[in-house]
Order: structure tokens, then C-alpha cells, then sequence
């Protein structure tokens, strides 16, 4: 079993397809790593790739309040990606 301190490091010198090549940063995901809740997106934006953090642009004000709404912050769960590198132009990764 690995940790995800392990995979993160993985992810970083992974090359196994392009995206590593046009990404700024890896975006593999942050919050409490034992929390019973889980939210998972497709793959980072503009502003998660200039940060290195998962939903930090309009969507991450969004999933913030949705989170505060059940009575949680955002450091009580785990927020990460599918794709930890953003896709040129945003487009749909493949």
C-alpha cells in the first residue's frame, strides 16, 4: 500500500503522456488525508495549475460554500483530481 505522500511523488516524475510536458505545476490534491468525505474532479484549471492546488478559481468558491453548507471547511475533507496535470487549452484530457 502506498502513501499519498508516495503517489504524489510518483505523479511528479510520471511521463507516461504528454501532459507532464505543457503543465506548471502538479495539481494532485490537498485537504485531510483520513476524512471521511471525498471530492474528486476531472482535472485542473488555469488557476490550479498556477497554484499546484485543486479548485482554487470559481469553482473552488463554489465547492468552499457547498462544503460550509453542510457544516465542514475545506480542511476537514479531501479534495483531488483524475488527471493531476491541466490539459492544453483546457480541453478534455485523453
Amino acid at each position: 500500500m502506498y502513501t499519498l505522500e508516495e503517489l504524489k511523488n510518483y505523479c511528479e516524475r510520471c511521463r507516461k503522456c504528454p501532459l507532464h510536458a505543457t503543465r506548471n505545476r502538479l495539481v494532485f490534491g490537498d485537504g485531510d488525508q483520513k476524512a471521511d468525505i471525498f471530492f474528486i474532479g476531472e482535472g485542473p484549471g488555469y488557476y490550479e495549475d498556477q497554484s499546484g492546488r485543486t479548485f482554487v478559481g470559481k469553482a473552488g468558491v463554489l465547492l468552499e460554500k457547498a462544503i460550509e453548507g453542510i457544516g465542514m471547511s475545506r480542511e476537514d475533507v479531501y479534495i483531488g483530481n483524475i488527471v493531476k496535470c491541466r490539459p492544453p487549452g483546457n480541453r478534455n484530457p485523453s
